[in-house]
């Protein structure tokens, strides 16, 4: 378990807190998007005179859940961004501190790693939405938590959508190195997993690539689900499961989804 001490007048608290949040947002939008589907599509047409009335339906239909989805979306980025979800304490004002001395790769920065990121086609039961499909869902996560690249993927379960991938990269995004260095690494997922309302939040082995990586439970309109998260001093990386329910099963996935979007050079 993730036992570590929480400084809630910090700003990388206040920005993991929102960052956690908003995974739970977005994955409810998308869940209630996906379970009203068939209500949406609405009745079948008896014949070719009945297609317009049964179009006009569907139409309306989808623009219900819509409205009801811009709704929540909307209440919770105010609840999220105004109220208790995201309370940055004011910047403290610097204090005179001795010099101490560096090592080199302290104060060079992390090294330059040549790879690629990019969306595998399937991981492992977890197929890739592409096209119309995957551009409905990500029309459906607010775009406060859109950032770096995300992707979506079919799972085992019942439900079109059994993976949400996100991945954040030094190379897109000078300033990521800010939050993935070693030493704000175990911060940034402690900051992640409170502000997801995480439950048993567990650290489990980072694979290849090194860093951290944890995963826990997160609560939504739907149950129970679980959310990895990882870091290291290029990458940070997000994974919302809907179907899997183990924990140490969950990091395995997540893993697996690390391994195959991350191509290095040295592979």
């Amino acid at each position: 378990m993730i036992m570590l001490s929480v400084d809630p007048a910090a700003r990388s608290h206040a920005d993991g807190q929102a960052v956690g949040q908003l995974l739970v947002l977005a994955v409810a939008l998308v869940l209630v998007w996906v379970v009203t589907r068939t209500w949406r599509r609405g009745p079948a047409p008896d014949g070719p005179d009945d297609v317009e009335r049964t179009t006009a339906v569907a139409v309306r239909r989808g623009n219900i859940v819509r409205g009801v989805l811009l709704a929540i979306a909307a209440a919770g980025l105010i609840g999220i961004f105004t109220g208790r979800g995201y309370q940055p304490a004011a910047e403290a004002a610097p204090t005179a501190q001795k010099p101490v001395a560096q090592s080199p790769s302290a104060t060079t920065g992390p090294p330059e790693v040549k790879r690629v990121i990019e969306a595998a086609p399937s991981v492992g039961e977890y197929r890739l939405h592409t096209g119309e499909e995957a551009a409905e869902y990500e029309r459906l996560v607010p775009e406060k938590s859109q950032t770096g690249k995300q992707w979506f993927y079919d799972g085992p379960g019942e439900g079109p959508v059994g993976a949400w991938l996100q991945i954040d990269a030094v190379e897109w995004d000078a300033r990521l190195s800010e939050i993935t260095s070693p030493e704000a690494a175990s911060g940034v997922l402690r900051d992640f997993f409170a502000g997801s309302k995480a439950t048993e939040v567990t650290d489990f082995e980072a694979g290849p690539w090194g860093g951290r990586l944890s995963c826990g439970y997160v609560t939504v309109n739907s149950g129970r689900q679980v959310a990895c998260a990882w870091v290291d001093a290029a990458t940070w990386g997000r994974l919302a499961l809907m179907d899997e329910k183990s924990l140490s099963k969950a990091a395995e996935i997540a893993l697996e989804f690390r391994t195959a979007s991350e191509k290095r050079a040295d592979q």
